[in-house]
């Protein structure tokens, strides 16, 4: 854990990949007690997935599963089997969440929809995170990153080079998973604080098609308001309104206000071009940015990133350097707020992780805990929570539902 927030706080994960994983995460970070349940011997899916460890495959590499799931205790088990949802039955009861992102069928195939699972825990919170919801006539689509993305409309936004004519292209890594799993957290801890008041529990419907278009989609704002569709192209309403090449990276320029360019044209060194009819306004300069670009390119290629970054920040420019994942790691205002934590674990040694953009000033913040092994808290679950033996432990292995 980070904090001990919420201290006292169970909570059963059923999740894979992103989104319910990350919700949990949240969680956990906070100080909840968090179980995630695995299938035996395969685990979850992110366990697969890239980065790996020095670019190894293997099951305890992936460093998507490491941050997904730290500041978590693991187990196996075999919701397939009788003895597995027995087992699990037994888990529900001392929870307060429940967090899964299986598809509605397959958890009414288990047993596990909330009608059935409110009979064990009638205080339970169910949090389900679907592509689609559980409602409504895509409910029981399939769906993954690159389908949120396109029919939650920013897709249509995404474009190469400004050229509409060139195909959308995917956003990176797994950002609308996230963003889902944030949003489901977010539910889940609104409705813990009732669930303390009322001893009542609830199912949170959470759609990732829905998250998309609600958090990062201010597209459908702009239809709503003008009728307008907005373009997939670098001609926008403002200009500069981009990210720029230099010397040696990108900067983003943004400026909505009219001193703020000219304080930029002061940057620049007052170019004679700065003072044509062409660019007179933002609007003007949006309309003519096929030829301000070039011209603010032939400087801007001069020029470092740091130098225009910090002539910019003098003037109070809105100007912000594009850094990559190495310049972000050795950013002094990431070292200044240690938001970066060293993870030891087995398998892969010490690796560096995110931490957490959150700080209470009255609680101390702890070192968090490394993603579990596959299976790794088994005995400690099974036998010293619940009863089971050493032996029945063998025998469940046996059987396949551990």
């Amino acid at each position: 854990m980070f904090y001990k927030a919420l201290n006292g706080v169970k909570v059963l994960e059923f999740g894979n990949l992103i989104s319910a994983p990350f919700c949990a995460k949240i969680l956990g970070d906070l100080g909840a007690e968090v179980i995630k349940i695995e299938e035996p011997e395969i685990g979850d899916t992110s366990r697969k997935q890239e980065p790996f460890l020095k670019d190894i495959p293997g099951t305890e590499r992936s460093g998507l599963y490491q941050y997904v799931n730290m500041n978590k205790l693991g187990i196996t088990l075999n919701l397939e089997t009788t003895t597995g949802k027995k087992i699990f039955g037994e888990l529900l009861k001392t929870a307060d969440i429940f967090v899964e992102n299986n598809p509605p069928k397959r958890m009414k195939e288990l047993g596990l929809d909330y009608k059935s699972v409110k009979k064990i825990n009638p205080r339970i919170i169910m949090t389900s995170i679907t592509p689609f919801g559980q409602t409504g006539p895509y409910k029981d689509y399939k769906g993954g990153e690159l389908v949120a993305t396109h029919l939650g409309g920013v897709g249509y936004l995404s474009t190469r080079e400004g050229d509409a004519s060139k195909e959308p292209l995917k956003y990176p890594a797994h950002l609308f998973s996230f963003q889902a799993g944030l949003c489901a957290a977010g539910a889940t801890l609104g409705y813990l604080y009732g669930q303390k008041i009322t001893g009542e529990g609830t199912q949170i419907d959470v759609s990732e098609q829905e998250s998309v278009i609600q958090n990062v989609n201010a597209s459908i704002a702009r239809y709503s308001y003008t009728g307008q569709i907005s373009r997939r192209t670098d001609v926008l309403d403002l200009a500069p309104h981009h990210i720029l090449p230099c010397k040696d990276g990108y900067i983003y320029a943004s400026f909505v206000e009219e001193h703020q360019w000219r304080r930029f044209v002061e940057v620049m060194g007052h170019p004679d071009w700065a003072d044509s009819e062409l660019f007179a306004n933002a609007q003007i300069r949006s309309q003519y940015w096929d030829a301000l670009k070039p011209l603010m390119l032939e400087w801007t290629m001069e020029h470092t990133v740091e130098e225009i970054y910090r002539n910019s920040q003098e003037k109070g420019i809105p100007l912000g350097a594009v850094r990559n994942a190495a310049q972000v790691l050795e950013d002094k205002q990431m070292k200044a707020r240690e938001f970066f934590v060293d993870i030891d674990r087995a398998k892969t040694g010490k690796l560096t992780f995110p931490g957490v953009p959150y700080r209470f000033s009255e609680i101390q913040r702890e070192a968090p805990v490394a993603a579990p092994l596959l299976g790794q808290h088994n005995e400690e679950i099974y036998c010293k929570r619940m009863g089971y033996t050493r032996i029945d432990l063998d025998k469940l292995k046996e059987a396949g539902v551990i």
